[in-house]
C-alpha cells in the first residue's frame, strides 16, 4: 500500500462546518479575490508545490527530505490539480486522476478495491482525490467550497460517478460535511496508522440534501446519482455508513 496518501493536513481553525462566519482572519489580506483554475496534466504547478510543502512538513513537523516524494511525484503529470488561489499564491489544492491509468490503477487501486468498480463501470467513471492542502489561516468555508466545488464540476464534466478519497480520522467529518461516505473499512498501514476510504457519488441528491452540502445545487442527475448510490450499498455491504 503506498503511503502518499498519508500526509493530509488537518482543516482547522477557520473552518466551520455549520456554516457559521468564519473569523477575519481567513479573509484575504489584501482585497484579493479568490480565483479557482484547474492545471491541467503537463502544465507547470506553479505555487501548489510550495503550498503543499508548507502544509505537510513545515506544518506538521515532518522531514523535508525523508518525505519528499509525498509532495510530488510522477502522477503529478498525468492529474488535474484544482487550485484556489488568493492572487498569486496557492491557498488549497487537490488532486484527480481517474483509474482508466494503469498507473493510477497500479498505485491506488488495491487501496479502493477498484477492482469491484470495474466488474459493473467503466474506469474512467471512477476517479481518486489526493494531495489534499489547505494553507492554515485560509483554512475557512469559502475556500475550501470553492475547491470541492470545482472538483464537482470537473466530475460532471468528465463522466465521473463515483469519487474516492483516503483520510486520517480526525478529517471525517469535513468530508463528510460535503457528502463522502465511508464504503469500506479503515485500511491499516504498516505503521498502525487507519485511513478511512470514503467515497461520494455524483448527483447523490438524497445524501447530499442529508448533509446540507454546498453541492447539492449543482446536481443535474439525480435519478443516475440515487442508482449509482444503490450499487454502491450493494458491492460494499462491509460498511453500513452509506
Amino acid at each position: 500500500m503506498n503511503d502518499n496518501l498519508v500526509p493530509i493536513p488537518a482543516l482547522t481553525g477557520g473552518y466551520d462546518l455549520a456554516g457559521r462566519e468564519p473569523p477575519r482572519v481567513s479573509r484575504p489580506s489584501r482585497g484579493e479575490a479568490l480565483r479557482v483554475r484547474r492545471i491541467q496534466p503537463g502544465e507547470p504547478l506553479g505555487d501548489v508545490q510550495r503550498l503543499r510543502r508548507e502544509v505537510y512538513f513545515q506544518e506538521q513537523g515532518r522531514n523535508d527530505k525523508q518525505h519528499s516524494r509525498r509532495v510530488s511525484d510522477g502522477l503529478d503529470a498525468s492529474g488535474t490539480i484544482v487550485v484556489v488561489e488568493e492572487g498569486r499564491k496557492a491557498v488549497a489544492t487537490l488532486r484527480l486522476h481517474d483509474f482508466g491509468s494503469p498507473a493510477v490503477q497500479v498505485e491506488y487501486g488495491s487501496l479502493f478495491q477498484i477492482d469491484r468498480f470495474a466488474r459493473s463501470w467503466p474506469l474512467e467513471r471512477v476517479a481518486v482525490c489526493t494531495r489534499f492542502a489547505v494553507q492554515a489561516e485560509r483554512r475557512a468555508k469559502d475556500v475550501v467550497d470553492a475547491l470541492v466545488e470545482e472538483t464537482y464540476r470537473h466530475a460532471h464534466e468528465h463522466g465521473i460517478q463515483f469519487g474516492l478519497i483516503a483520510c486520517e480520522p480526525f478529517l471525517y467529518s469535513v468530508f463528510e460535511h460535503y457528502g463522502f461516505r465511508e464504503y469500506l473499512p479503515p485500511a491499516v498501514l504498516p505503521s498502525g496508522l487507519a485511513l478511512l476510504r470514503m467515497g461520494l457519488v455524483v448527483d447523490d441528491a438524497t445524501i447530499l440534501r442529508e448533509c446540507e452540502s454546498p453541492l447539492l445545487p449543482l446536481v443535474r442527475n439525480p435519478v443516475a446519482g440515487s442508482s449509482a448510490h444503490g450499487w454502491l450499498m450493494r458491492t460494499f455491504p462491509e460498511k453500513s455508513a452509506l
